[in-house]
């Protein structure tokens, strides 16, 4: 007979404690990228020690990286597909945190080989569509910025500034055809 799950599991000491805050259990990728997340999603060392390498973890880093270093083949688009609660949102700042830090995170090569890894930082933009605002933007207090649009949103990421990539306000140039990019009109806006 195996042993019960109470037998074989040991609760992290914040748990026990009764100190593990219930703001912990919803990463906010907006906020990694920020920089204003709770220490354990923020830090990548510390984000990484407390990450279980699952399968589906594993092979996303190595899919994405390893296309991204010229290394393996894969799709350039990849749909994360899983029930609430299922990981999204910490693969996507598992992957920020790689793009931002390359093979410096220690205990990384749990997590796929380092020859799949860049080997420095590089220049990425993540967004949760659901933070954007249409109507009033996003605001970066930072620099006094606000965003209206996934395009706009990007372009401050990578440039950190304001950038009017559209003829006509809020409205996506990629969807433009070619007589309405003419005019300078498109028929629908991009919210995300």
């Amino acid at each position: 007979m195996l042993p019960s799950v109470f037998k074989t599991c040991i609760p992290r000491e914040e748990i026990l404690e009764g100190e593990l805050s219930s703001d912990l259990f919803a990463a906010k990728l907006r906020l990694v990228v920020e920089g204003l997340a709770p220490q354990v999603y923020q830090d990548p060392t510390a984000f990484f020690a407390n990450t279980f390498a699952t399968d589906g973890l594993k092979t996303l880093i190595s899919e994405v990286f390893g296309r991204l270093v010229g290394a393996a083949v894969g799709s350039p688009i990849i749909r994360l597909e899983t029930s609430f609660g299922g990981g999204k949102t910490h693969d996507e700042i598992a992957l920020w945190h790689i793009a931002k830090h390359g093979r410096d995170i220690p205990g990384l090569d749990r997590f796929a080989s380092l020859n799949l890894i860049p080997d420095r930082p590089i220049q990425a933009a993540a967004i949760a569509c659901q933070d954007l605002d249409p109507v009033n933007g996003v605001y970066h207090a930072v620099t006094g910025v606000t965003t209206y649009t996934l395009w706009g949103e990007i372009a401050y990421q990578i440039n950190g500034v304001a950038l009017d990539v559209s003829p006509h306000p809020r409205h996506s140039p990629t969807i433009l055809s070619q007589g309405t990019a003419r005019a300078g009109y498109s028929h629908q806006s991009c919210a995300g």
